[in-house]
């Protein structure tokens, strides 16, 4: 297993055996219901993470012959995960109340709630929304990232879908996000940067920055570089760089 897959599951696992420690003296102790507790005082990404780590912990531990059962054996998560708006609402409904259209509302939303690139945003592809799942998968040079998607974005998502519907029934671009040159272009295309700019103009921001804030407001809320790394997909050097950022004293805190 790759290092950085252990230090995530340690990251994500060790609240809850320290919690766990204030009452029982050995992991022989736990129980199914433990695990289901743990998993009940946490939501969407956060309880996905812990399900995992927790579920390889005690597998790890019983092929050892350190504990006698696995207590997450049989335990399993609703397939749709949802994360609420990370914004404060009032700031998140401004920018979406000056966004034009329903494709620039879906577009803000992945930016400020999800931080996603313009570029991913251009290459997003029908097929890798999964509305019935609350899911989009975004394709990266290093692989898959997994966008759960809170109520919000996935409003503005259905929203989207059925404008593309109306406006273009007939197109065969099987790009998510479509402008009105794209979706008739008899080669399809994805729309251009320029297009994911405009949906921003009426804002005053750029896409860079709204995207740069949006993490910067994690990393300040759960200056956590394991949760940036889960949430947005960056690697563990972005991660500690937007944790330094928003917490400038951990880079003077001794290695341990």
């Amino acid at each position: 297993m790759a290092f950085v897959t252990i230090r995530k599951y340690v990251g994500s696992a060790d609240p809850v055996v320290r919690a766990w420690a204030t009452r029982v003296s050995s992991l022989r102790e736990i129980t199914p219901d433990d695990i289901h507790t743990a998993l009940r005082q946490r939501q969407g990404n956060q309880a996905r993470s812990v399900h995992v780590a927790l579920r390889s912990l005690f597998q790890a531990l019983k092929q050892e012959r350190l504990v006698f059962g696995d207590p997450t054996r049989g335990i399993s998560l609703a397939a749709v995960e949802r994360l609420s708006a990370p914004l404060p609402s009032d700031q998140l409904r401004g920018l979406l109340d000056q966004a034009d259209g329903a494709m620039a509302r879906l577009v803000v939303a992945l930016v400020a709630i999800h931080a996603l690139r313009k570029t991913e945003l251009t290459q997003l592809r029908l097929a890798d929304l999964d509305l019935a799942r609350g899911r989009l998968t975004v394709h990266r040079s290093v692989g898959r990232h997994i966008v759960y998607l809170d109520q919000l974005t996935h409003a503005f998502a259905t929203a989207w879908l059925g404008e593309r519907r109306r406006r273009w029934p007939h197109t065969s671009n099987p790009y998510l996000l479509v402008s009105q040159q794209s979706a008739v272009d008899s080669t399809p295309s994805p729309v251009t940067v320029p297009v994911i700019d405009h949906c921003f103009w009426p804002l005053g921001v750029s896409p860079s920055q709204l995207r740069q804030d949006r993490i910067l407001d994690e990393a300040r809320h759960s200056a956590d570089p394991v949760r940036l790394m889960r949430v947005f997909g960056l690697s563990d050097t972005t991660a500690m760089k937007y944790l330094y950022t928003a917490h400038p004293e951990r880079q003077s805190m001794p290695t341990r």
